[in-house]
């Protein structure tokens, strides 16, 4: 895993500097500042060693960025996005009795959010009316919050402070990827309409201890978007 970040890290900066060195160049360029946001189903990998499966459900939130077109060829795109993502799972519990141990029966709802830095290569069809195209490039997510609540349990104090003290170590930044599908659509406002869904996940390890292997994200965005 220490090898696959470092090499991340080393395809990020390649890939900036690419872009850098692209732009000083004499081909066409789109400049274009836009705005998009939507929806999010996210959920995440944890691995335990020493306790029992749980079960994982998807977390509803949402995302907002501000995009810049840097370049725009005939079938490419390169683009710089920042903002607001919001990640996070629903984690239901449900254990008998063990010998002194009460039965255990709760759902935790946890919510993470992040400050995402993305750099993206959109490969476009160009259209009269509608572009479809596919994007794909890293994602630098920097965590700004955490916070945990609880169903109903005799036992939500001591679960939500082990929950708040897990999330409240998570490494911070991570690297992820994020790839997608998308159209533009021209022609019905002055202004371009972007239409895109998403996956967006965590490609270095968040958090480990002796009980816990890896904490990751994963999400779905689905998004709509104007160029200004």
């Amino acid at each position: 895993m220490k090898n696959l970040k470092w090499t991340f890290v080393f395809t990020a900066i390649v890939f900036s500097l690419m872009v850098l060195f692209i732009s000083d160049q004499s081909y066409a360029q789109l400049k274009n500042l836009g705005i998009k946001g939507g929806l999010n189903l996210s959920n995440a990998e944890l691995d335990y060693t020493k306790f029992g499966d749980f079960e994982y459900d998807s977390k509803t939130g949402f995302n907002v960025y501000v995009f810049y077109d840097f370049l725009n060829f005939k079938n490419v795109i390169i683009s710089g996005e920042m903002g607001y993502n919001q990640k996070g799972f629903n984690q239901t519990v449900s254990l008998a009795a063990q010998g002194a141990l009460p039965a255990l029966n709760y759902t935790i709802y946890n919510r993470l959010g992040y400050f995402d830095i993305n750099a993206l290569a959109r490969f476009i069809l160009p259209g009269s009316s509608v572009s479809p195209y596919i994007s794909v490039g890293p994602v630098l997510s920097i965590k700004t919050s955490n916070s945990s609540s609880i169903t109903k349990n005799d036992y939500d104090t001591l679960i939500l402070a082990g929950a708040n003290d897990l999330f409240g170590q998570l490494k911070s930044p991570v690297l992820g990827i994020i790839s997608g599908l998308g159209i533009q659509i021209n022609k019905v406002i002055p202004q371009t309409i972007i239409l895109e869904v998403r996956y967006n996940a965590d490609l270095t390890n968040s958090f480990k201890n002796s009980g816990l292997n890896y904490v990751r994200n994963y999400l779905w965005q689905f998004n709509l978007g104007i160029k200004l």
